[in-house]
């Protein structure tokens, strides 16, 4: 059972959903992905963090229902 709360880092997140880092990478900059904690350390941008629950939800919302129509 995994921990929900637990955070995440870009590196970590291909493992589990099978997306790669650079896909996260372009999806904070360009509005798509799971939720993410921007911590922001001085003059740094800050280290990227997701929440697993975030993630897990995030792929929940992207599941789809088969056509129907065809017999298989």
């Amino acid at each position: 059972m995994s921990n929900r709360s637990e955070l995440l880092t870009t590196k970590q997140l291909p493992e589990i959903t099978g997306f790669s880092a650079s896909y996260f990478e372009k999806g904070r900059i360009r509005g798509y992905g799971p939720r993410f904690i921007r911590s922001k350390s001085g003059g740094r941008t800050g280290k990227i963090l997701y929440r697993r629950a975030d993630v897990e939800n995030w792929m929940s919302a992207m599941t789809c229902e088969p056509q129907g129509g065809a017999n298989v």
